[in-house]
């Protein structure tokens, strides 16, 4: 018997990610391209890991749109989101997918100054 499907957050190309704003452990940004209709996010406390896909042409969880499985603890409390071309991360603490970052109406001031960063070259600079 396999495993259940797990939504897997990398498969949105977060290096792709315009950061709209940030600060120290979450961030929030856009796709440039919409990358599919609907919402999908992974969250983690602790050692529970919970999915929520809610997009066309993908197929069900465990529980349909959800699944809820124990993990290893590699953080305190961790999540990842996107719905249509929106996306969100936070984790606490920063780690490599959700980087400490400061930035407002797309102009990051940290860790690289710039104007409609990718998430991908502030995870560069990290």
């Amino acid at each position: 018997m396999s495993a259940p499907r797990q939504v897997q957050m990398d498969s949105i190309d977060e290096t792709k990610v315009v950061v709209y704003s940030s600060c120290c452990c979450c961030y929030s940004g856009c796709l440039p391209e919409i990358a599919g209709v609907g919402c999908a996010a992974q969250e983690t406390l602790l050692c529970l890991e919970a999915d929520i896909c809610c997009k066309l042409g993908t197929s069900p969880l465990c529980c349909g749109c959800c699944a809820i499985r124990c993990t290893d603890i590699t953080t305190c409390c961790k999540t990842q989101g996107q719905c249509c071309c929106l996306v969100s991360g936070s984790a606490l603490p920063p780690d490599a997918e959700v980087p400490c970052m400061l930035s407002v109406c797309f102009l990051t001031c940290f860790p690289k100054p710039g104007c409609c960063v990718r998430l991908g070259d502030v995870k560069g600079g990290n």
